[in-house]
């Protein structure tokens, strides 16, 4: 009899975290011993993930939640839940706690994983990490850390009932049929065909910190390098203005594109990956760049700091202009044979440790672990 799993998600969203969901779904429906189960707490509506990007072999089922507090779903989630009967319940962000309710209910034979995003304190709020801690040191509920750092807060916060640590994986980047248009797009933005350009993959918000990569391109152009930053990214009304504090700094080297629906197309343009955050999990978007040898250029923070080495890219030493601006220089400053040894040392390293078969397999033994 085939083993049932159920992923639950928020939505299906271009996050990094709703995508990860989508491609373990994905990859655990291959095994024919499994049966999987998706579900996303919101319906599925315009500007979200076309349902193309689920498995055929994936089932799927929305909630229907709608913005804002919904009493309903932990209702509506244990009947869907009973229905299937799963074997491994697996919830990723805030569905954990909708899940609770249903949780009691259930079958208690039921493994459940809840796997951590981000920094602890980052992942939700005080008073629901209080309800967790509970939960996670009983295990009755096991915790997954996407990094060395989430694994050191989680700890901190937890206790050693949250000593889990699987890395994140993730598919690699193939070329769509939109790859042209990309292409067309980012050769318009050049001024000159070997401007280097610098990708940014990341929602606008101050986690992104992209006023920081803002300044270090204001700073680049005012030392004549030839650079763009293109940022691939949508914004939520709470960071409208910031948004739009965003567009007044903004130099002409820099270009807001908003969200796409084939940033990998993008990606394979690009020359460098940079991310100028001021905390992080393990981001998919890295990742994604290291599979294409695409070098990255970020700040050393969170899972970011556990990926890259010397030999594949370069760390900030601190959150600052300063020490940003330097190693946004040190790419630049490299050689055509130095670029060449770090792509093929990117494109190494995620076949070694972050590829969506091997993060899904050591799921598939945490499930049914005795």
């Amino acid at each position: 009899m085939k083993k049932k799993i159920v992923q639950l998600i928020p939505r299906l969203s271009f996050g990094g975290a709703e995508v990860f969901c989508i491609q373990l779904s994905n990859e655990l429906a291959k095994n024919p011993q499994f049966e999987v189960t998706l579900i996303s707490m919101y319906d599925h509506g315009e500007g979200m993930l076309p349902l193309s990007r689920i498995h055929e072999d994936v089932q799927f089922i929305s909630l229907g939640k709608k913005s804002g507090p919904d009493l309903s779903i932990p209702g509506k989630l244990y009947k869907a839940l009973e229905k299937i009967q799963p074997d491994v319940i697996h919830t990723h962000m805030h569905t954990l706690y909708y899940s609770l309710y249903a949780f009691k209910k259930l079958n208690q034979n039921i493994r459940r994983i809840h796997t951590l995003h981000n920094l602890a304190k980052k992942e939700s709020w005080w008073i629901v990490r209080q309800l967790y801690q509970n939960y996670f040191r009983r295990k009755y509920i096991i915790p997954v850390s996407i990094s060395e750092e989430v694994l050191t807060t989680a700890k901190n916060i937890y206790g050693n009932g949250a000593d889990a640590l699987i890395h994140n994986g993730s598919i690699p980047i193939m070329p769509t049929p939109l790859l042209a248009t990309a292409q067309e797009k980012i050769a318009s933005l050049k001024p000159h065909p070997d401007t280097i350009v610098f990708m940014n993959v990341a929602r606008i918000t101050k986690q992104k910190n992209q006023r920081l990569l803002l300044e270090s391109m204001a700073a680049l152009q005012a030392q004549g390098k030839n650079a763009i930053a293109i940022i691939l990214g949508d914004c939520l009304p709470a960071d409208q203005a910031l948004y739009d504090q965003l567009l007044d700094m903004k130099t002409s080297n820099v270009h807001f594109l908003g969200k796409v629906n084939n940033i990998g197309d993008y990606l394979l343009q690009a020359d460098a990956f940079v991310l100028s955050s001021i905390y992080e999990g393990l981001p998919i978007s890295l990742l994604e760049s290291l599979s294409v040898g695409l070098i990255p250029v970020c700040t050393a923070v969170g899972g970011v700091k556990d990926v890259i080495d010397e030999q594949t890219g370069f760390l900030s030493e601190e959150v600052s202009l300063q020490a940003f601006l330097k190693v946004m220089n040190q790419f630049i400053e490299l050689s055509q044979s130095e670029k060449t040894v770090r792509k093929n040392a990117c494109r190494e390293l995620f076949q070694q440790e972050y590829s969506m078969e091997q993060c899904a397999a050591k799921y598939s033994q945490l499930y049914f672990k005795k």
